[in-house]
């Protein structure tokens, strides 16, 4: 696996940690986990209408800084 320069905003942080003790997995899988869904979540909304992936990514992305 390659590593990802990301940062993850303190609310994310504390979002992974709590969904990673309710499920009783690592941070890490369930970071992966989250960041697979989400992308194929993208991908599926990018088939129908671009515009409107574009916008949930550009929305998803400032939520996630906070």
């Amino acid at each position: 696996m390659n590593k990802l320069n990301v940062r993850f905003g303190e609310t994310q942080e504390l979002r992974v940690k709590d969904a990673a003790d309710t499920l009783g997995l690592d941070t890490s899988k369930v970071a992966r986990a989250a960041l697979r869904l989400g992308i194929n979540q993208l991908l599926a909304l990018a088939s129908r209408d671009k515009d409107k992936a574009v916008d949930l990514a550009l929305i998803n992305e400032l939520r996630a800084r906070q």
